[in-house]
């Protein structure tokens, strides 16, 4: 009887665990799909963010920044075909990041055993120039907001016009949710507000 009911509590809390475990990843691909404002993410959201980008770009990940404590200034690891990777995530949307954050990444870097190709620092705002230039002189790599806007945007799941099919672009205005085409001279457009359930079925579907 005590060994049943153990039994069903334990399959009770790794239930729990995994309803845990599709929550956070459907907030992942919320952020990925629905933020066209990168700067409206909390710094762990941005982290939540990078790391989906780089499991639509068929990286393995994991999370291992921390926002109550010190993360030794690694946020993400990537295991790729070629080995392992970290990732330094930096959610300044106004500051530069200077000289001096890309060498304490690089001493990690240094600690982990690696070198500097092995890490990529992120920002959503951009490098200075002495820091462009140690990250040249060390071979790291480095993605500022622009780049990390191209990424985002070859990986983002789209809603194609239905005028020319083209990918629309995803906005709110003071009538609600909607996707309008960039397409010069095309006026295609979908409205969200009364199938918002619709579209949030297609775009968190898994990548």
């Amino acid at each position: 009887m005590i060994a049943n009911i153990a039994g069903t509590a334990w399959a009770a809390v790794l239930a729990i665990g995994w309803l845990w475990v599709q929550i956070e990843a459907r907030d992942r691909r919320h952020l990925m799909e629905w933020t066209s404002d990168l700067r409206q993410l909390s710094a762990e959201e941005f982290e939540w963010l990078v790391g989906e980008l780089f499991r639509r770009e068929t990286w393995e990940v994991r999370e291992t920044g921390r926002q109550d404590g010190p993360d030794d200034n690694i946020d993400l690891e990537l295991i790729g075909k070629n080995g392992r990777t970290i990732v330094q995530c930096k959610r300044w949307d106004s500051r530069e990041v200077g000289v001096d954050e890309v060498r304490e990444f690089a001493g990690t870097l240094m600690r982990e055993g690696l070198h500097g190709s092995d890490g990529i620092f992120v920002t959503l705002s951009k490098f200075n120039r002495p820091a462009l230039a140690e990250a040249k002189r060390i071979g790291l790599n480095l993605i500022d907001r622009y780049d990390l806007y191209e990424r985002v945007k070859k990986v983002r799941r789209t809603e194609p016009c239905p005028i020319c099919t083209a990918p629309m672009v995803f906005g709110h205005s003071r009538y609600g949710w909607w996707f309008h085409c960039e397409v010069a001279g095309c006026r295609g457009k979908k409205n969200l507000s009364d199938e918002v359930g619709r579209a949030v079925e297609i775009l968190t579907l898994a990548a």
